[in-house]
């Protein structure tokens, strides 16, 4: 078995090549450099060319269904490249702004042999993919200049390979194929576009409605491709539009510059755009422009524009690269109108990746010259983010359905009322919100205009799973994760966040929380539920909470177990006297091993840890004499056969920074292998409050039985004790009608803010008014009179009971009127 990381770190093997690299150059040393550099198709099928999938998808049995018409139109083609690598990751892809799918890939011989088909034919994929409308094609691989020669020179190999490609597409109930042939000699320019005729013409005849591409250069440096014959017997020419700079290049650059300025020289992807069209006589509906979901970050001499490079850079997906930049800072190069980073760490650093808005130039580039439509390497590098998706969406997508929702959350509001909220997703009329008690078996969902929702009526006594998606006119985007809440009438004590996004490489149902919901029901708790991501941008605050229950799961290195910005947000908490419980197997993988140096002194300062390795090779862990899991032995957690996922990658750990091990590893020494847990209460990093932590290496949704989990949840919400919240409200009579109470405003305020609230009843009623901070602690009374109906506003001036000024944070500001209790939050900002 392999290791399945992402990192795209990836061997220098040169071999000469005509897929060849635009950096300027008058060195005819370099030039020749150049020309024999690598794809980033060919550096990473070289790094995971022995890469052995685990079955991380349910298996498909049976024969894929035939295609079918899509639901809703896209206007380009829109072609993305799945390699074997992210295979798993199929399920979670965005259909309806897809139009083809190229399984990458079948490897050749220069006999015409498929030698490793690297678990072709697919079939879970492609009865997925027809079941949304879209096709898919098999890559075929081939990388040796002799290899190519020996093929295309010879007319009963070219035979050999058309028929066994056929043959393979046909058995697999697939749509085509596209041909990756890099370091196509210049001699066999007619052979090349001779085999591409007849493999068209095959295809066509015995497919119908095949499609048949072929990826070609950025630019041809031997004149291998006759591009305007290529595109006239294909169905299109997937044009390279990224390796402008590559990893192990003499400078660091933009991996796809739209265009050069003063800076980049003659080579960027308008020019091998127009080179294109004019060699092809504008044959504009057989051009698809290639764009890359990746960067590349190199080791620099400094920090300016076209630094030298120190060594080979690391290929990076697009989620960690638009992480690097948030944290060390998005620059924008006027030059190549594409964002990039830089950071010393003791050695300079940059970045070099595009983003939603580069991506959009080019697909104005696109739209302008009327081509056919774009490539994607590789789809599923940008992880769950949603932002290169909507860049797609608005330029091709104009009757697609809209995005799935994001940042979604469930927050209690007080009487027995809940929020479920989500960013608002561009182009959705309405938001789809389904309901479940059991998190499996959910309704068919209610329709609310709003990305922001109050629900009522929900009983104390049950715990609620949602899930939603945005609609409009065309359809419905696919769904959130799962998330649930108990309902209050009080404010809750603690928040669970899923912070498990990965899909490569795991099983992720994306609804783990219901491995969590009910053991923290057991200890007699309340709770709100949160993604990350609505951690991430504000819109759920870690210090309204008393308890945080972080979901990592196998996040790791291309998705991250914490972002800088999470980093940032978990540091703050547990310097304020934060209670986290955090369990995952990489999180020491991805912060220590694979980490930056800034990653490194979080996991050590505030997750108080030391890595030691990242494969403990069992599944069973016991607690320690004296951890707080003292008594709970042979736990066991899940090998792939107990409803969750194989936790193939234990990371053992250590106590460092005043911690103490309470978890370990059953048969291995934690001296040599490290632990399982570890705990920790006292003040963190530059905090004066003290807080705890607990942390296990292995996650904990995937300990078997229920009983095990009942068990270990028990135990740490012992040591944390968490505050109940707002004291229960009391009965008063008669009943209250219904009220409003308004957002504060200013908020955030200083020094003071006012709260508008209206009534409606006509006989008085005792109303009460309190403001409480986040621990469920009185600091004022406002009000406390019986009022009828009518219009109030209230001024609360930031200070308690006793006239002294409270400290900045997150205040809760409560209204019962009768029976009947309303609250919201509030920030203080001192």
């Amino acid at each position: 078995m392999h290791r399945k990381r992402f990192s795209l770190v990836i061997f220098l093997l040169l071999i000469c090549g005509s897929f060849l690299f635009p950096q300027r150059s008058s060195d005819p040393d370099q030039i020749q450099s150049i020309k024999s550099a690598k794809s980033i198709h060919q550096e990473e099928w070289e790094k995971y060319r022995d890469y052995q999938p685990i079955q991380k998808v349910p298996e498909f049995k049976g024969t894929p269904m035939p295609l079918i018409p899509r639901k809703t139109q896209i206007s380009r083609e829109v072609f993305g490249y799945l390699p074997y690598w992210v295979y798993s990751s199929y399920p979670t892809l965005n259909y309806d702004l897809l139009s083809t799918i190229a399984y990458f890939g079948a490897e050749i011989n220069e006999f015409g042999d498929i030698v490793n088909d690297h678990d072709w034919p697919a079939p879970g994929l492609i009865n997925q993919a027809h079941s949304e409308g879209v096709k898919v094609v098999l890559t075929t691989i081939l990388f040796s200049s002799s290899q190519i020669a020996g093929l295309l020179s010879n007319p009963d190999r070219r035979a050999n390979l058309i028929n066994n490609l056929l043959t393979s597409v046909q058995n697999a109930n697939a749509d085509g194929v596209t041909i990756d042939f890099e370091g196509v000699p210049d001699n066999q320019r007619q052979n090349l576009t001779t085999f591409m005729t007849d493999l068209t013409n095959t295809f066509h005849a015995n497919i119908p409605g095949s499609f048949v591409t072929i990826f070609t250069p950025a630019v041809d440096w031997v004149d291998a491709f006759d591009y305007a014959a290529l595109a006239q017997v294909t169905d299109g020419l997937i044009m390279q539009g990224y390796d402008y700079h590559w990893r192990t290049g003499p400078t660091a650059g933009p991996v796809a510059p739209l265009t050069s300025g003063s800076v980049w020289g003659t080579y960027n992807v308008t020019w091998t755009v127009q080179d294109y069209l004019t060699q092809t006589g504008h044959n504009n509906q057989k051009l698809i422009l290639s764009v890359p979901f990746y960067g590349i970050e190199w080791p620099t001499a400094n920090d300016t524009l076209s630094s030298p490079t120190l060594g080979a850079g690391d290929a990076l997906f697009y989620s960690a690269m638009y992480s690097n930049a948030m944290q060390h800072g998005r620059l924008w190069d006027q030059h190549s109108l594409t964002p990039w980073y830089r950071y010393n760490d003791g050695q300079w650093h940059q970045g070099w990746y595009d983003d939603s808005l580069s991506l959009s130039l080019k697909f104005d580039l696109v739209n302008t010259e009327d081509l056919k439509g774009i490539a994607i390497w590789a789809l599923s590098y940008d992880g769950q983010r949603q932002e290169l998706q909507q860049a797609i969406a608005n330029a091709f997508g104009s009757t697609a359905p809209p995005l799935k929702p994001t940042a979604f959350r469930i927050t209690n509001i007080g009487g027995g009322q809940v929020e479920v909220a989500v960013n608002p997703s561009t182009g959705a009329t309405a938001y789809r919100i389904y309901k479940s008690t059991d998190g499996v078996n959910f309704d068919n969902g209610i329709d609310y205009p709003n990305p922001s929702n109050i629900l009522s009526n929900l009983s104390t006594d049950t715990t609620y799973y949602f899930k939603v998606s945005a609609v409009n006119g065309n359809g419905e985007s696919s769904l959130t994760e799962v998330l649930a809440v108990r309902p209050s009438l009080n404010a809750v004590p603690i928040l669970i966040v899923n912070g498990f996004d990965r899909v490569t490489g795991t099983v992720n149902t994306f609804d783990f929380i219901r491995r969590f919901a009910p053991s923290v029901v057991k200890q007699g708790y309340a709770f709100d539920a949160s993604s990350n991501e609505a951690v991430e941008n504000g819109a759920v605050m870690l210090q309204d909470y008393d308890v945080v229950l972080w979901i990592s799961g196998e996040e790791g290195t291309a998705d991250e177990s914490f972002s800088f910005t999470e980093q940032t947000l978990v540091a703050d908490y547990l310097e304020t006297g934060g209670k986290l419980f955090v369990s995952g197997s990489e999180i020491g993988y991805d912060l220590v091993q694979q980490g930056t140096p800034s990653d490194q002194q979080f996991y050590e300062t505030y997750l108080k840890a030391e890595y030691i390795m990242d494969r403990v090779p069992t599944h069973q862990i016991s607690g320690t004499s004296g951890g707080i899991f003292s008594g709970l032995e042979n736990l066991t957690f899940d090998d792939g056969n107990h409803g969750t996922y194989d936790v193939d990658y234990p990371d053992g750990i250590n106590p460092t920074g005043g911690s103490t091990r309470n978890m370990v590893y059953n048969g291995f020494d934690p001296a040599i292998y490290g632990g399982a847990g570890i705990q920790y209460e006292g003040v963190f990093g530059q905090g004066t409050v003290p807080g705890k932590l607990v942390y296990l290496g292995i996650p904990f949704e995937t300990l078997y039985p229920e009983s095990t989990r009942d068990s270990v949840m028990a135990r740490v919400l012992e040591f944390f004790e968490p505050v109940t919240g707002i004291p229960p409200y009391t009965e008063h009579h008669p009943v209250a009608e219904d009220f409003h109470l308004g957002q504060n405003y200013p908020n955030p305020f200083n020094p003071a803010t006012t709260i508008p609230f209206e009534l409606t009843n006509t006989m008085p009623l005792l109303t009460q008014l309190k403001i409480y901070d986040i621990l469920g602690r009185e600091v004022r009374t406002l009000v406390d009179e019986p009022k009828t109906a009518g219009k109030y506003e209230v001024v609360w001036d930031g200070r308690n009971a006793f006239g002294e000024a409270v400290a900045s944070g997150i205040y809760i500001y409560r209204l019962q009127v009768g029976n009947q209790v309303k609250s919201n939050r509030m920030m203080l900002v001192r």
